[in-house]
């Protein structure tokens, strides 16, 4: 049973490396939902574990070793998906994302400050769409617009950010 500092402790490690462990999830487990589960659920287990972890290691690689098993167990148990990961093909995926992982951030952090200098309506319909994950019939119905304007805004808005996102990652020298 962890004490209140081994919680703090153990919250601190986790929340520092969930986007990152999440984004490794989602990008071998395309359904957004189950990689939520995934996510979840390889939290509890290090917060079960956490008391075994050796400060002196590294906690995304750790914790990555676990979401990797949630990921295989995941595909042992849904013999009917489609795109079928071997224990290989996951193992070197999470030996490479820690390096990916940097990377990842940058972009993430790139992309946010690009949607916060959207305009507000761009930036309302961005969220109701990709965070919200609302339909564009919904999103239209929202904005009291048609599901074709908000199509071609979208269109629009998704090549704006990624010309934002293109010249940030220049200032920092990174090829796009």
């Amino acid at each position: 049973m962890l004490d209140n500092e081994q919680k703090v402790d153990f919250t601190q490690h986790w929340t520092s490396v969930q986007s990152t462990l999440a984004a490794y999830v989602r990008g071998i487990v395309r359904d957004p939902h189950v990689a939520r589960d995934i996510v979840q659920n390889t939290a509890i287990v290090l917060l079960r574990k956490f008391d075994s972890w050796n400060a002196e290691q590294e906690f995304l690689p750790w914790a990555l070793g676990f979401a990797k098993f949630e990921i295989l167990a995941h595909f042992r148990d849904s013999a009917r998906n489609r795109v079928v990961f071997t224990d290989v093909m996951v193992d070197s995926l999470t030996e490479m994302w820690p390096g990916v992982s940097t990377e990842v951030q940058t972009e993430e952090l790139a992309l946010r400050g690009c949607v916060e200098k959207l305009a507000p309506k761009a930036r309302e319909m961005v969220h109701l769409r990709y965070f919200q994950e609302m339909e564009v019939q919904h999103v239209a119905d929202s904005l009291q617009s048609t599901p074709g304007a908000v199509r071609v805004a979208l269109m629009r808005i998704r090549r704006q950010l990624m010309d934002c996102v293109n010249r940030h990652l220049q200032t920092l020298g990174r090829k796009t």
